[in-house]
């Protein structure tokens, strides 16, 4: 069997959109340009893969484009084999011969550069009101309704070229994206949320304005402005709006940036709910999902911190006595930050509570009784350790001092800690 035999066999049994098609042929016709395209797919053996792999790598193909050419091929010979198209004794050549590629650079697009994006397209559509005369991106009002699609959905560009108007349920504020326009195949519905709202309405209303009927393309440039000639808006018209915003603000843009933006906000959000950022992108594993996610080095600093105030750790932070003395050291004082206020805040309003007060009162007056001596803490099952004792052992210990009762105090937040 030909190497394009087997490929037109596995796509004729799947029911792939036309780009997965072209991706499958593609990694085909670079298997021949290495073969040959007479080849007989049955003779091809693991090693031959490796030898391709390391001449193609070496003469300048990507880790990356590789992987794609690998996998995708992996699949034809194992849906061949599984289904006796090949010889079910044979093994997959292309078994474990992808390669670590390097990590992507960052793909998302800053917020300052979204809000200038967007800025920009509102006076366009204001101008176009106000004169009646062709902006720059025509119609204005309708490619900013699509720059918002994309910014607050994260839609695929394929699947909002394929929305239908009946797909829109307007009374229950969704948008129905099918199964078959989606590369996952799984139909989904995303929320039409307070920001989209006013450029989906303004659509719809176009759009019965013109006698759309229910299966009509949506968002479609081609009906609502007459300077475009094509029956069906295509991906070629939005990055060329795309292609426009880039030229006029020096930032890449696209729409797929913006899906990756989405997660990555969505995942700095306090509940950081990955299943929620999941089910918004249609993804088909949460490995997918985690891919897009770019590290958040602030949030990883203030959760460390966090944790660090929570378990008492930082009044343990000492420094070397600045005047120079030798073996003189004293705990570092120092201003609360945002959270630390907060959690101090938290700890007063506990501690506002009478019997949280009486039992404050007690140990407190546990610490007074053994002055000058090692403090002895009652035993653990006797309470539990949390943040009430960690606020307590601040408000006893600032400002630091010399005195046996601080250092006391300072031996009591320690192992009161967990």
């Amino acid at each position: 069997m030909k190497p394009i035999e087997l490929v037109e066999e596995y796509i004729l049994d799947h029911d792939l959109r036309e780009a997965s098609a072209k991706i499958y042929k593609a990694a085909m016709k670079a298997l021949e340009r290495f073969f040959g395209p007479a080849v007989d797919v049955t003779t091809i053996e693991r090693r031959q893969i490796l030898a391709w792999r390391n001449k193609v790598i070496d003469g300048g193909l990507s880790k990356r484009s590789w992987n794609t050419y690998s996998n995708h091929l992996r699949t034809v010979w194992g849906y061949a084999i599984e289904h006796s198209i090949l010889p079910q004794a044979m093994v997959n050549p292309f078994k474990k011969t992808t390669v670590v590629a390097p990590k992507r650079p960052s793909k998302i697009v800053a917020g300052e550069a979204i809000h200038r994006a967007r800025r920009w397209l509102m006076s366009l559509a204001d101008e176009e009101h106000c004169t009646n005369q062709r902006s720059r991106i025509t119609p204005a009002w309708f490619w900013l309704a699509t720059f918002e699609m994309f910014y607050y959905t994260g839609i695929r560009l394929n699947a909002l070229l394929c929305l239908r108007l009946q797909d829109v349920d307007w009374n229950n504020q969704l948008i129905l994206v099918r199964g078959e326009t989606e590369k996952t195949h799984r139909e989904f519905r995303v929320p039409i949320v307070e920001g989209l709202a006013p450029h989906i309405e303004r659509l719809l209303l176009e759009a019965e304005r013109l006698g759309f009927s229910p299966k009509d393309q949506l968002f479609n440039v081609n009906r609502f402005s007459p300077h475009y000639k094509r029956a069906e808006m295509n991906s070629d018209q939005v990055e060329a709006m795309y292609k426009k915003l880039i030229d006029k603000l020096g930032v890449r843009m696209t729409p797929h940036r913006f899906r990756h933006t989405l997660a990555t906000d969505l995942m700095k959000q306090p509940e950081r709910n990955i299943h929620l950022t999941k089910s918004l992108l249609n993804h088909s594993n949460i490995a997918t999902t985690m891919s897009y996610i770019e590290a958040d080095y602030d949030h990883m600093r203030e959760v460390l911190h966090e944790r660090s105030l929570h378990q008492g750790a930082l009044q343990l932070v000492r420094h070397a006595d600045e005047t120079g003395a030798p073996g003189t050291s004293e705990p570092r004082v120092r201003e609360l930050g945002s959270t630390e206020q907060l959690q101090l805040e938290h700890g007063r309003a506990v501690l506002a509570d009478p019997a949280t007060q009486e039992l404050a009162a007690a140990l407190m007056q546990l610490q007074f009784d053994r002055a000058g001596t090692e403090p002895s803490l009652p035993p653990e099952e006797l309470f539990t350790p949390s943040l009430l004792f960690t606020i307590m052992s601040s408000t006893a210990t600032t400002p630091y001092s010399r005195t046996g009762s601080a250092r006391s105090s300072t031996r009591f937040a320690a192992r009161a800690s967990p």
